[in-house]
């Protein structure tokens, strides 16, 4: 592993998917955005819980392997599991989506998936989840991967600071943070203070970029207002050194969501997101 590796994480070659409806499939098959996030020098590929479930009926787990492996992509990354530790009436569909997720895991070979927050905006019981984060973790160990959690500023754990505290006490090697620079500046984190986080916490980081100042709602900011590295207005070189001081080195993950990226062609697309993220790891 080098370490400027990128992961395109699934919003990356979903192309004029609709990530706020209920059906937030791509409307391009998997083998196309894995050949595309390759083709552009990505090395690793994520793919959304809807798509995935996508990928099993039409190639297949194991095609959707020998795909990967047909394009050079070493790292598989599958998003995103909510509600894996509330205790009310969403938990029922949450543990479905988390045993589908794992399933695909073993067969396929996931570096982690990704898992969140309470969208609800519950409490933050650094307790409770410490011991179910435990429990995820020992799940993923055992189908060969790992879980890797979002703090964003909109759920119940906001910053990487307060997802530090119960991954912490959790204390399993298969669970981790997984830090997205667009939720650190929307959460208001001074970016030098994540240089402080031990990087044995850090799992996996996301890039993109973003004006500073946006109108209306963050939620719906986080899907419609991101951009390439280096044209909005996040200090992306700040916080690649900030992370780079943690002892993480890769891979990385690129995470663009925008109503503009999603109306460029694939073949536009995808090589532009790994250029422009490229050139503010070997800058």
């Amino acid at each position: 592993m080098t370490d400027n590796e990128l992961i395109a994480a699934c919003w990356v070659t979903a192309g004029a998917a609709r990530p706020m409806e209920h059906d937030d499939r791509s409307p391009l098959g998997v083998r196309e955005r894995i050949e595309a996030a390759a083709k552009a020098g990505f090395k690793g590929f994520g793919i959304g819980y809807s798509d995935l479930l996508e990928a099993e009926k039409t190639v297949g787990y194991k095609g959707l392997r020998s795909a990967l492996d047909d394009n050079g992509i070493k790292y598989f990354e599958i998003e995103m599991l909510e509600d894996w530790f509330v205790t009310d009436e969403r938990r029922a569909e949450a543990d479905t989506k988390r045993a589908n997720m794992l399933r695909a895991a073993e067969a396929v070979g996931a570096r982690h998936i990704k898992v969140g927050g309470d969208f609800t905006g519950g409490p933050f019981e650094p307790d409770h989840m410490a011991e179910e984060f435990h429990a995820l973790a020992t799940d993923a160990a055992n189908a060969g991967t790992r879980v890797v959690f979002e703090p964003m500023p909109f759920v119940n754990v906001k910053t990487p600071q307060q997802a530090l505290e119960f991954v912490q006490a959790a204390n399993h090697p298969a669970g981790g943070i997984l830090i997205d620079i667009w939720h650190v500046v929307r959460a208001g984190v001074d970016i030098a203070s994540l240089s402080e986080i031990p990087g044995e916490y850090i799992h996996h980081i996301e890039l993109d970029d973003a004006p500073l100042n946006f109108a209306g709602d963050v939620i719906a900011d986080t899907f419609n207002g991101r951009t390439f590295c280096g044209e909005g207005e996040f200090d992306v070189a700040g916080f690649v050194e900030a992370i780079k001081k943690t002892g993480f080195r890769g891979p990385w993950g690129v995470e663009l969501l925008g109503a503009e990226y999603r109306q460029l062609p694939l073949e536009e697309a995808v090589p532009k997101a790994y250029r422009t993220t490229m050139e503010f790891l070997e800058g």
